[in-house]
């Protein structure tokens, strides 16, 4: 028997064994040198991370809502006031100082919104339809029948026109008080103001029978130097 028909009579399974063997071995031997050839790479280690100490990784802090302190004071509209309703103004009364004559104020009020020349108007109204001030013993030398026949403030000063009776009667002390009770009214809204005064539509120059001059116009100051009660 040759050599062929020996291996016939081995047993199928222990051929299969063997193979399966020599293929382990072989196998084996393939990895070890794969190994070899190619070693593990090292492994990498990370360092830990604290979340609570890394400043990288720490939040901004959020501040908290700040509440308005309930003391504080509200903000509120300023209070405007209304326009005054009157005006306060002067009309003059003559007083008997016993030597002399004085001027003396009284206070009148007239309407805020009354032009110049009707709040002009206004203070001769006054003036003009009382005997005086009672309560200062004061009184007027202006004859009762004198009327205002007009008024008007205009840009060179007041303009005051009387009817004629207003130069009847009376002597010079009496010429002369009711002339400053003229000028003296007639600026009680502006004390500087030049007044210019007619009688029946034509300028005063003379006063009364013994023809006191009258300068035209005439300020306080003109009548306090000329006049002087």
């Amino acid at each position: 028997m040759d050599y062929r028909d020996k291996l016939r009579q081995i047993p199928l399974g222990i051929v299969a064994g063997l193979a399966t063997l020599v293929l382990a071995s072989g196998g084996s031997v393939a990895w070890f040198t794969w190994r070899a050839l190619n070693p593990t790479p090292p492994v990498v280690e990370f360092p830990s991370i604290d979340l609570e100490t890394d400043p990288l990784l720490s939040l901004p802090e959020v501040a908290a809502p700040v509440t308005p302190e309930t003391n504080q004071p509200i903000a509120q509209d300023p209070v405007v006031q209304p326009a005054p309703a009157e005006v306060t103004g002067q009309i003059y009364w003559l007083k008997d100082d016993g030597t002399s004559f004085s001027l003396v104020p009284q206070s009148i009020t007239v309407a805020a919104d009354a032009s110049p020349s009707d709040q002009v108007a206004a203070a001769f109204s006054n003036l003009l339809s009382k005997p005086g001030d009672p309560s200062q013993q004061a009184f007027t030398t202006i004859p009762e029948q004198t009327q205002l026949l007009d008024a008007k403030v205009a840009d060179d000063g007041v303009h005051v026109d009387l009817s004629g009776e207003f130069q009847t009667g009376g002597g010079s002390a009496a010429m002369v008080g009711r002339l400053g009770q003229v000028v003296y009214t007639a600026t009680s809204f502006d004390p500087a103001a030049p007044v210019w005064i007619s009688v029946d539509g034509k300028p005063l120059t003379l006063l009364g029978g013994e023809g006191l001059e009258v300068s035209q116009p005439m300020t306080r100051s003109d009548f306090d130097e000329g006049f002087g009660l």
